[in-house]
């Protein structure tokens, strides 16, 4: 049976998304009548915990405010003194509850040196190495015998005298000594299936309480659901706002524990190259980080440049952008509690951003963001978000096809498009198109070096490798390589050259500083690319 608290709760889910005066007095007033009320401890509080993160973050005006906060301390206050609940909401981001996943090497290196939360290995799942077999690689060769025995972990444990609250440093330290050859470290700190249990210290390593917000906070009193997109994308960006050392250290730990505290993991914000690091302040309470990775951890040609999307302070979406000359692939992700309100202004925000900062005319989404082997992306009928800003499905039938229901919707109101049709958009990728034609993309070259190296060097990558970067360096002979990162770019550098038949000297001249600049500064890299495929 539904009590006072249930009752008023679903009144005010129903309010929190609708924004017209009725409703805006409304929210108020039933924040008012719940926190005279006992939280319930169960599914409700969870319910009500996530329309106080949407409230907070779309704020009618100040009193709104101060009645979110004052009932996110009332939770925070409930969870910090009962061990109970801590354990009832593992993996909820309440304030103080835990969360147990699996994490990167590099991100858990990070995590262990702050100071608001403890972690300890939980368990192990889905592994295909023990963690005598990984170890066996990094052990001191005195040590490496103890391997031989066919220990478990935990008797691997004890044989090498690790005690138990020093086995998550233990494996940490040891796999940092292949932080030279980061993919296999991964590969094997990977394999072991290492879960860790996060215990927050304090409250800020919460959805509540981990945000990032520098400028004045904007009062929402209606959704913008209705807006030409194309002006909006064409609106000339704010310049960057500069940050303090500390701005820039506390939005680097919202960035993080953003994701970490809903159990999630982005390459972008684990590697992530701190000079890259740029925040804009848009409007309607919207700011965005974009942030690249460090040199080691980079994308042959293309650069993977990350974002966080803040909403008056709240980290409400992340994803990225691969970008490549005038063309960039696309990926976006709502976080639950910020869904129903402004998604689609959120997401052109975001282009804007990504179409001016590195003059992207073509973006590119993969299906999965629209239902692909993500029923919820067809169950929302996620296809037509893209479609209404401009998408288009590459495949010129499915075009046909989108036309077509596209019509039909717009003249039955009842009409909806079946799972079935759902589903068969996503045999093909969707385009947003601002320029002419279409750019080039790294699988066009990437298909055609593997070619290369078939016909012209029996699949002797080795061989095809050391004579493309000799025959580059002999054409920009004032090219001086001083680093791995370097060397890294060198060789993709004398791939393309050799593929795309680059000869001219102004041509060498772009790509040699490519290969200098890349590892270093991701933003004047792109520029370069840019003047590179100018016609």
């Amino acid at each position: 049976m539904i009590g006072e608290f249930g009752r008023k709760l679903i009144v005010l889910k129903k309010a929190a998304h609708e924004f017209n005066e009725e409703n805006n007095t409304i929210k108020n007033s039933l924040l008012q009548d719940i926190s005279k009320l006992k939280i319930p401890e169960n599914k409700s509080l969870l319910t009500y915990y996530d329309i106080l993160l949407f409230l907070c973050a779309h704020p009618v005006n100040i009193k709104t405010v101060f009645l979110v906060e004052r009932e996110l301390k009332r939770i925070s206050t409930l969870l910090a003194h009962s061990i109970k609940l801590q354990e009832q909401y593992i993996n909820t981001g309440l304030p103080y509850v835990k969360t147990i996943t699996g994490y990167s090497h590099d991100l858990l290196r990070w995590l262990i040196e702050q100071k608001y939360c403890t972690i300890k290995i939980d368990h192990y799942k889905n592994s295909i190495l023990t963690v005598r077999e990984a170890i066996r690689f990094t052990l001191p060769s005195l040590e490496r015998e103890e391997t031989s025995a066919n220990y478990t972990n935990e008797e691997m444990f004890d044989a090498l005298k690790v005690k138990e609250r020093e086995r998550l440093n233990f494996l940490l330290w040891e796999f940092s000594k292949l932080d030279h050859v980061p993919l296999i470290k991964d590969q094997l700190f990977d394999g072991m299936g290492i879960y860790v249990k996060i215990s927050p210290k304090e409250k800020s390593f919460s959805k509540a309480y981990n945000r990032f917000l520098i400028s004045p906070v904007y009062y929402q009193q209606e959704l913008l659901r209705k807006f030409d997109h194309a002006e909006l994308l064409n609106k000339v960006i704010p310049k960057t706002t500069l940050l303090t050392d500390i701005e820039k250290r506390d939005l680097i730990i919202t960035i993080k524990n953003s994701l970490t505290i809903g159990a999630r993991e982005t390459d972008t914000a684990t590697y992530m190259d701190t000079a890259s690091l740029r925040y804009y302040v848009l409007e309607r309470g919207i700011a965005i980080a974009i942030y690249g990775m460090m040199p080691e951890r980079q994308l042959p040609l293309e650069s993977y440049v990350g974002y966080t999307l803040f909403k008056n302070g709240f980290p409400a979406a992340y994803g990225g952008g691969w970008v490549f000359g005038k063309r960039s692939l696309f990926g976006i992700n709502i976080n639950e509690s910020f869904r129903g309100g402004e998604s689609g202004y959120m997401m052109c925000q975001l282009l804007r951003l990504y179409k001016h900062v590195f003059s992207i005319d073509y973006f590119e989404v993969e299906p999965y963001q629209y239902g692909y082997e993500n029923p919820e992306g067809i169950e929302s009928g996620a296809f037509w978000f893209y479609y209404r800003y401009g998408f288009r499905p590459l495949d010129k039938n499915l075009r046909a096809l989108a036309e077509k229901e596209h019509k039909l919707i717009a003249t039955n109101k009842n009409f909806r498009t079946s799972a079935k049709t759902l589903i068969k958009f996503t045999e093909s990728n969707v385009a947003l198109n601002l320029g002419k034609g279409i750019p080039p993309m790294v699988s066009d070259i990437t298909s055609k070096v593997s070619k290369l190296i078939q016909n012209n060097y029996g699949s002797n990558r080795i061989k095809a490798e050391n004579e493309l970067v000799k025959l580059f360096l002999s054409k920009s002979t004032s090219l001086k390589i001083e680093n791995e990162n370097e060397e890294q770019v060198l060789k993709e550098v004398a791939f393309l050259a050799e593929v795309l038949k680059v000869n001219e000297p102004d041509k060498i001249a772009l790509l040699a500083k490519m290969v200098k600049i890349k590892p270093v500064d991701q933003y004047r890299y792109q520029n370069l690319l840019l003047q590179f495929f100018q016609e």
